[in-house]
């Protein structure tokens, strides 16, 4: 498998391959997430069944008092509608920008959080700290406690690397992580146990 990537656990990829692997493979940069627009917002907020309701009744209301006033209370029949209407639009509105400032604020420290996503790896034989945006098929990446892992990989060398996989599974417990030898060192050790 190394071979076939062209890479070494000893001196990594080298740098003058990176172009080519964005070639074949693509990168693994991921875009950051669109903010939802205001109007969007504001569309979901006077979605709620209470407002609809309540936009029915002013509408029903004004229809009914501008019909049936006299015309000398024409000048005033509409006031009731209209200060329905008009808390629908505060409510509606102040609801919106609520949600439109906690998104903007959960987007900046997402953002904020995303930058500081730095691995170690090899290239060239030496070890550098880059953001993980800049892992190409092939990297040697050395796992640190606390880490998050981005990609989906194989283990080299182990020393009781232990992986919490409870966002992907569901499952609480921390599972081990042995390199491929050892995995396959396993698998024989069931077959011949299992043909016995």
């Amino acid at each position: 498998m190394l071979a076939g990537l062209k890479t070494s656990v000893e001196m990594g990829i080298s740098s003058n391959s990176l172009q080519g692997r964005n070639r074949v493979f693509g990168t693994h940069k991921k875009e950051p997430p669109e903010r939802t627009g205001f109007c969007t917002m504001l569309l979901e907020a006077l979605d709620d069944f209470m407002l609809k309701i309540l936009i029915g009744c002013a509408i029903f209301q004004l229809i009914i008092e501008m019909s049936t006033a006299e015309p000398e209370d024409l000048s005033h029949a509409w006031i009731e509608g209209f200060a329905i209407l008009l808390a629908v639009a505060v409510v509606s509105l102040v609801g919106a920008g609520s949600d439109f400032k906690k998104e903007g604020q959960f987007l900046k420290q997402q953002l904020i959080a995303e930058a500081t996503k730095n691995v170690w790896f090899r290239r060239d034989g030496k070890e550098e700290k880059m953001h993980k945006d800049n892992i190409k098929v092939g990297d040697i990446i050395k796992i640190q406690n606390g880490m998050d892992i981005p990609v989906d990989g194989i283990v080299l060398e182990s020393s009781g690397v232990l992986s919490d996989e409870s966002s992907l599974t569901g499952e609480s417990d921390h599972l081990p992580k042995e390199s491929l030898e050892k995995c396959f060192l396993r698998r024989r050790e069931h077959e011949a146990e299992d043909n016995k």
